[in-house]
């Protein structure tokens, strides 16, 4: 009789017992297929939620001194040289030219308005918008764009200047009407300006296609920012491309603690699983001392012992890993966005069916290990004392 003969013949024997180990393995693979899943989702919402609350990359002429812009200190010119709007277009050819979400140029110009220097903020609206997803505009309604002929001022320039709602404001001698005022951002870039259309600006000022920079969000979960930024700086000639570090850091750090909330529940999972087949082979083994005690007698000798025991247990851990991987991964694909709350689909992963029955053959056959050894080292003598 073969060795996994004998090994289908107790497990037949012993369906109640062996049910149970299954049913650890099923719980523990399934906990983690689910678990991972829902965390990568969640993940990936986070990191393109993160992406596009606010600029992750700042492009400015290439030449220059320190400047502070949003809170960032990079690289500045020491002579106003002006961008150009040709430079749109070329960062929309690189490799992951899909990764720019938001591209939103800038022209600034100083003006005097009542006697006051203010700072005159040209943007394309709809991309600046989006781009400042957490500014609270007072005055204008969900997915509202200013038109040409209106402006919205930071919290700062309203109070200064006394101005209010659907009030006149005079930019160079034409007149604008204030469509919004932006709630106090704790930046003076957002607060003490007055933002307009950039084209309207560009002739008011007699710079015909320039900017001053270029901020952009790059939706970055699965390639490198740093890739992105080494494809704009290629293509963009007599420029400096920066990524603003800090935007980058609380994105990873977000990143980071998923990982390690994700990670640890998998330990704890497999550590409960590992117990608990330990726990059920060492029953079975104390159960079986006359059978082992037999086997020894006619002949098997301590290797055919372990090889029975350690034979089941992968049996059994192979069963639970598939049935463990199907019921993860259909309640991950069905309930998993639902559950997080997560706009991200999760799709059935394949791959990870591979990785269940590894990880579950890998769990039950350590988990087994003792068991098979204690079984092996039963003495025969001692063992037939119960027949």
């Amino acid at each position: 009789m073969r060795l996994t003969d004998i090994a289908f013949q107790n497990l037949r024997r012993r369906k109640m017992r062996s049910t149970l180990l299954v049913l650890s393995v099923i719980i523990g693979v399934a906990s983690i297929i689910f678990l991972f899943t829902t965390t990568q989702a969640m993940k990936e919402d986070v990191a393109n939620k993160l992406d596009q609350f606010g600029s992750n990359i700042l492009i400015l002429p290439d030449t220059g001194q320190a400047l502070t812009f949003g809170g960032i200190t990079v690289e500045a010119p020491t002579q106003v040289k002006a961008l150009d709007m040709s430079l749109i277009p070329l960062m929309k050819t690189i490799k992951n030219k899909e990764t720019l979400a938001t591209i939103a140029p800038k022209l600034l110009v100083d003006t005097t308005i009542k006697g006051q220097t203010v700072l005159l903020l040209g943007v394309d609206f709809p991309q600046e918008l989006h781009l400042k997803k957490w500014w609270t505009v007072s005055g204008l309604t969900q997915d509202q764009i200013p038109s040409a002929n209106e402006v919205i001022l930071g919290s700062d320039v309203a109070r200064s200047l006394s101005l209010s709602l659907n009030q006149t404001i005079t930019i160079k001698g034409q007149d604008f009407r204030v469509a919004g005022v932006i709630q106090p951002t704790g930046s003076a870039d957002n607060d003490q300006a007055v933002f307009i259309d950039l084209a309207v600006l560009q002739k008011l000022a007699n710079r015909p296609n320039a900017i001053s920079l270029i901020e952009a969000a790059a939706f970055c979960y699965s390639c490198p920012i740093d890739e992105v930024t080494k494809q704009l700086t290629a293509i963009l000639p007599g420029t400096q491309v920066t990524a603003l570090r800090s935007t980058l850091e609380s994105r990873n750090d977000t990143l980071n603690k998923f990982n390690l909330f994700a990670r640890s529940v998998s330990i704890i999972l497999f550590l409960a699983s590992s117990l608990v087949i330990t726990l059920t082979m060492k029953s079975s083994v104390e159960e079986r001392t006359r059978e082992i005690g037999i086997l020894r007698s006619i002949g098997f000798r301590k290797r055919h012992i372990i090889q029975i025991v350690l034979t089941e247990a992968g049996l059994l851990s192979t069963l639970g890993g598939l049935l463990g991987y199907l019921l993860g991964m259909g309640a991950a694909v069905n309930f998993g966005s639902v559950l997080v709350k997560a706009q991200v689909p999760i799709l059935w992963q394949s791959n990870l069916l591979l990785y269940a029955l590894g990880a579950s053959l890998i769990i039950g056959l350590v988990a087994s290990l003792y068991p098979a050894w204690k079984a092996a080292r039963l003495d025969p003598t001692e063992s037939l004392r119960y027949i």
